[in-house]
């Protein structure tokens, strides 16, 4: 059954708009012509995050990025930002497991200041010690207001280490505070060197441009640029994941609990698979029609909120994370045993009247709304090319999830009860 009509789903395909090709230097380009506004996003993304680091330089990637704003050969620290706000733009940067990314949304009679800019500062990055010293504590700072002082965000970080160790997506985003106080400037020059390179990139616009006059740019400002050898410098040991349990007292208001299961890499071939996953947790837990909410939250008021952490685009195996607070009165045991029983009860009583229906309707809506902005449509096709997989997957994304049925959605929920899982909990401190 079709449960969006095509004008809805149209935003999503992009086969119609989208002009994609590499140049001679390995650079993927990719154009997405949306003409409904005069703005464009101009966007790079490299193929380097934390899972790509090792331990002794965790939160590389991320000192990288800032570093981005500190000057070339040609422009002094801070001027990029200060030249794209004079312009009426806006700009910013992220830093990820699977990559590094920067943009700029600007009126389109600002394509070429944004290439040209962007393209001095992959080849042309000044690597200068105060700012770099400066940047250093930037980032622990960072690691202190994000991680070191919010209970769930380090129990994330320990939940990841059990699982993966230093390497893959065990590794976080913002480092070790360990590896940042030792992290050098001569570090930062060599993955800069190795990774900012014209093959390891993808060049991405999105918006209100001319696609003749944009190519011409486009090789104006990185045609220049020479391929290079990529070394791999990620960690190639094997870790065995432990499922001992994390219990820890910290400064929260309320218990939490916290499921954590193994989730397998993305594979397109095992799409089917993956996207049912995603359905049943939209099921289990996507808006104050599901179950978690119904029956935990409202109905038999044994937890307080509820939230699932799930990544369906994995490069690397990830975590599928069930979390919620217990009512008062209700122990950390009885929430456990409520969530997996909301497994246990689909897989015998399947799914109720308009239930199918109507999850995939939200699931739909909520990424079709998502997809009517030009910047969310840069960033999903920029995360799935960097991370090597086709955005042709978001133009199947709604026949994919129209295809799901119930009993794709039941074998996702015994894979999910037949697993191992570590299990977490945060205490308030006495």
């Amino acid at each position: 059954m079709n449960i969006l009509p095509s004008l809805a789903e149209s935003s999503m395909r992009f086969s119609d708009r989208i002009e994609e090709y590499t140049m001679d230097n390995g650079l993927k380009v990719i154009l997405i012509e949306d003409n409904r506004s005069p703005v464009i996003v101009s966007s790079i993304w490299y193929r380097v995050g934390s899972s790509y680091e090792y331990s002794g330089v965790s939160g590389i990637s991320h000192v990288l990025e800032h570093m981005m704003f500190k000057g070339t050969t040609n422009t002094s620290p801070g001027e990029f930002s200060k030249i794209i706000k004079e312009a009426g733009g806006s700009e910013n940067a992220f830093t990820g497991r699977d990559f590094t990314g920067y943009y700029q949304k600007i009126h389109k009679d600002y394509l070429e200041l944004c290439l040209k800019l962007e393209s001095d500062r992959m080849s042309n990055l000044v690597f200068r010690e105060d700012e770099f010293k400066k940047e250093v504590e930037v980032v622990k700072e960072e690691r202190r207001l994000r991680t070191d002082d919010k209970p769930v965000s380090k129990v994330f970080e320990k939940i990841g280490l059990q699982a993966f160790g230093m390497k893959d997506y065990g590794i976080p985003i913002i480092g070790t505070m360990k590896d940042l106080s030792s992290i050098k400037i001569s570090d930062l020059k060599k993955w800069y060197k190795n990774y900012y390179v014209p093959n390891n990139a993808t060049l991405i616009l999105a918006g209100n441009f001319e696609s003749s006059n944009a190519k011409l740019l486009i090789k104006k400002y990185y045609g220049n640029y020479d391929k290079k050898k990529i070394l791999d410098y990620s960690n190639n040991y094997t870790h065995k994941i432990s499922f001992n349990a994390i219990s820890v007292k910290d400064k929260v208001s309320d218990p939490l609990i916290l499921l954590s299961f193994k989730n397998k890499s993305f594979n397109a071939s095992d799409k089917k698979e993956i996207y049912a996953m995603e359905l049943l947790l939209e099921l289990m837990d996507g808006g104050l029609s599901s179950r978690f909410t119904k029956n935990l939250i409202d109905e038999n008021k044994i937890a307080l909120n509820t939230f699932i952490s799930y990544d369906s685009y994995s490069r690397k195996d990830g975590l599928i994370t069930l979390g919620g607070s217990p009512r008062k009165g209700v122990s950390a045991k009885d929430l456990k045993m409520a969530f997996l029983n909301e497994f246990t009860v689909f897989i015998k009583n399947g799914l109720k009247e308009n239930e199918l229906t109507n999850t995939k309707s939200r699931l739909l809506a909520n990424k079709i709304y998502e997809f009517d902005s030009v910047f969310y449509q840069a960033m999903q096709v920029g995360m799935l090319e960097t991370k090597n997989f086709d955005w042709h997957l978001l133009d199947e994304y709604v026949d994919d999830i129209n295809a799901i049925t119930e009993i794709d959605l039941i074998n996702a929920a015994r894979k999910i009860v037949s697993s191992s899982y570590i299990y977490s909990s945060i205490e308030p401190e006495s």
